[in-house]
């Protein structure tokens, strides 16, 4: 039965995808000069939220799961602008060569993010150790859940997609480019849709089954974003206009350019 929880549960994470992103699209296309404070100001709030978060996590209450749930996306917001800003990245800074093969592009790939990643599995560990059996688990499970979405959007894009927002790359990364090449369809596509589709269905049916209210909304946040993160896939193959839904965060270039959807 849909309770006035979960529906709550489902416009919390809508909302908070959809804000986090445009809010992160807007901080970096603000003038360069400014991304280091910008940055500053980040880590001191990231650093805060990891403090935070075992506050929140020795009780299950719908509340703390909610909130549990905002601060897993304070800290992808932290991670995605030191990367974006060009502050989190990795040893590689080059443009992919042309007519490297999948391999070399995974290997090189890689490179560009190295850092990104390290910081990510450091996060996941130390969330996993401050919430270790702890009633309250959304911020585990959300920010796991952001990192596996992002690593199976990572393929499919090395891989070749049909669509993605390239006017969004700033442009001291404007050589991520070369490393994803356009393709109609690539194998690994149909498989990630249906792991993302039958993973949110599988933690939609523990939120079904849950006796506990916050344990219910916690299923739930974390059941919408991997089904907002499995949509996301499908629009990397099939051109929908979703990138206007940040219209409001765009810089007037990116929007003049149509957002980069080709």
């Amino acid at each position: 039965m849909i309770t006035q929880e979960v529906v709550l549960a489902i416009v919390v994470a809508l909302t908070g995808w959809w804000f986090s992103t445009g809010l992160i699209l807007f901080l970096v296309h603000r003038n360069a000069s400014l991304h280091g404070r910008l940055f500053v100001v980040a880590t001191g709030i990231m650093l805060l939220v990891l403090m935070s978060v075992p506050a929140f996590a020795v009780v299950a209450s719908p509340v703390n799961t909610v909130i549990g749930f905002c601060l897993a996306l304070l800290l992808w917001g932290w991670l995605e602008m030191g990367y974006l800003m060009g502050f989190v990245t990795g040893p590689n800074r080059k443009p992919c060569p042309p007519h490297a093969s999948l391999f070399a592009r995974l290997r090189l790939g890689v490179g560009t993010c190295l850092w990104h990643e390290l910081w990510l599995l450091l996060l996941v560990g130390s969330l996993y150790i401050l919430t270790y059996e702890q009633p309250n688990q959304t911020t585990l499970w959300t920010f796991t859940a952001l990192w596996l979405l992002r690593w199976s959007a990572k393929l499919n894009l090395v891989m070749g997609v049909r669509n993605y927002n390239y006017a969004w790359l700033p442009q001291h990364l404007e050589y991520l480019d070369s490393y994803i090449p356009r393709r109609i369809f690539n194998p690994l596509f149909p498989f990630s849709v249906l792991m993302g589709a039958g993973s949110a269905a599988f933690i939609f049916s523990l939120a079904a089954a849950s006796g506990s209210v916050a344990h219910t909304v916690s299923y739930v946040l974390v059941a919408a974003l991997v089904t907002l993160g499995t949509l996301e896939h499908i629009f990397l193959m099939f051109p929908m206009g979703d990138a206007r839904l940040w219209q409001w965060a765009a810089p007037a270039e990116v929007t003049e350019s149509g957002f980069g959807d080709r």
